[in-house]
């Protein structure tokens, strides 16, 4: 960038942007883009959008660009570059004159390895209020009707102790298989 261009909101995004006009050609990409792409503004100005992609890449962005110049809603899409995966997000841009073009926000998308441990480090969490749940139902439920409760309960804490083994399992796999 040039220090005479102004500088744009978008150049302060940690993510990748990139802007195309109504003919579906790159106006702007961010720093970001610039530096995960490796490409600069100059390189690509004019260029398609889907031009900046590969295989099914190119295929998704075309589609999103598409479907939102056919609409005014934005468009969520994923796209696999360069070794790496990106959830996408495509909006249209309008002025009063109506749609001028489009703005794609990338975010790098998490490995399947790390969605797993997300959902299980989530799924941990209410494993642990329902077993607090069953040890205080227990507790609450003694005497002549103990028996029966205490039954239901052990089913519970038994289902829980499944769930759990289950986590750890997923944990334990992909600790083994990186």
């Amino acid at each position: 960038m040039s220090a005479k261009e102004p500088r744009s909101l978008m150049d302060f995004i940690a993510a990748p942007v990139l802007v195309g006009d109504p003919d579906g050609r790159v106006v702007y990409v961010n720093p970001a883009f610039e530096s995960e792409f490796h490409v600069t503004r100059s390189d690509v100005r004019g260029v398609p959008l889907a031009g900046l992609f590969e295989g099914g890449a190119r295929e998704a962005m075309l589609d999103a660009v598409a479907r939102v110049f056919g609409g005014s809603t934005p468009s969520r899409f994923r796209i696999r570059e360069s070794g790496s995966g990106y959830l996408a997000l495509a909006s249209p841009v309008e002025a009063d004159e109506g749609r001028v073009g489009v703005v794609i926000l990338l975010t790098v998308e998490a490995s399947v390895e790390d969605r797993l441990l997300t959902f299980r480090r989530e799924i941990l969490e209410p494993l642990d209020d329902l077993a607090s749940c069953l040890a205080e139902i227990s507790e609450q439920t003694g005497g002549r009707r103990g028996d029966k409760f205490r039954l239901l309960i052990a089913d519970g804490v038994r289902a829980l102790a499944r769930m759990r083994k289950w986590a750890e399992s997923i944990a334990a796999d992909l600790r083994s298989n990186p």
